[in-house]
């Protein structure tokens, strides 16, 4: 896969894997496959064993570019647009613990999905408000830690806030905090973006992470989203961070479809 950008793979938790043997055969298909680093989602840092996969990782040559943090929003209720104050403290709190995951990782921190729903907050200004002040205080705790918080904006069917690419670029400015910066999702992307290639213009300077998943989330190829013209255009605007590959719907087994997209991007 040559290119300046550097391919990932999006792993689930550990915990949801069979077993560790599982994982191992998963991250060696990444290897082998060809891919640059693999990105991970867990519910809760407190329940990561991070010296058991850290030696995986290692025994594959794998560094491990981004941790998810949106899967304890539907299993344990955590929300940043909601009115009740202790869930959003406890929310807060566990981003920070993420971020210190990611710190010592070297990794990156995805924010999107934690956002919550209009059922969370009707008010749209309101929830909006919230989130941000959140997301403040979570970047300010990341810059401590030399960690960048990647916000994602997700469609409008999964959450109720900050779903287009223009929204969270102007969220992320108006902080002007360094550690907090955008990242993008083909996925969302296609349903929120009008014009999907020109909504990549002007956000190079905030454009942290990447997340490349097809229009029905099966492997690459399988529905319509146009990769390589969209490789093309993260380049043209001189993009060179990881792209992670998201395959969350398929009934292909997970090494199957590590290996059919890495032969998609090439």
């Amino acid at each position: 896969m040559p290119s300046p950008i550097r391919f990932s793979y999006v792993l689930p938790a550990p915990a949801s894997e069979p077993g560790w043997t599982e994982l191992d055969q998963d991250l060696a298909c990444i290897r082998q496959a060809g891919y640059d680093a693999v990105e991970l989602q867990i519910t809760d840092p407190a329940e990561f064993d991070e010296e058991r996969f850290r030696r995986l990782t290692q025994a594959h040559a794998l560094p491990l570019c981004a941790f998810q943090t949106g899967g304890s929003y539907a299993t344990r209720g955590n929300c940043l647009a909601t009115r009740d104050d202790s869930v959003r403290s406890r929310t807060v709190a566990l981003l920070q613990a993420f971020v210190d995951l990611a710190g010592r990782w070297s990794a990156m921190m995805v924010l999107g999905s934690l956002q919550g729903r209009r059922s969370d907050e009707p008010d749209r200004a309101v929830g909006s408000a919230r989130i941000r002040a959140a997301v403040v205080e979570v970047a300010r705790h990341a810059a401590d830690r030399r960690v960048t918080v990647a916000f994602e904006p997700i469609n409008h069917l999964e959450v109720g806030f900050h779903n287009t690419i223009g929204e969270v670029a102007e969220l992320v400015r108006s902080t002007n905090l360094p550690s907090l910066r955008m990242m993008v999702d083909t996925f969302h992307m296609n349903i929120e973006e009008p014009e999907p290639m020109a909504s990549l213009e002007g956000i190079s300077d905030v454009l942290a992470h990447v997340h490349l998943s097809e229009t029905n989330r099966d492997v690459l190829g399988a529905g319509h989203w146009p990769t390589a013209g969209f490789l093309a255009a993260l380049a043209r605007i001189g993009y060179r961070g990881h792209c992670s590959v998201g395959v969350y719907n398929s009934r292909r087994t997970r090494q199957e479809c590590i290996r059919r997209c890495s032969q998609e991007l090439r």
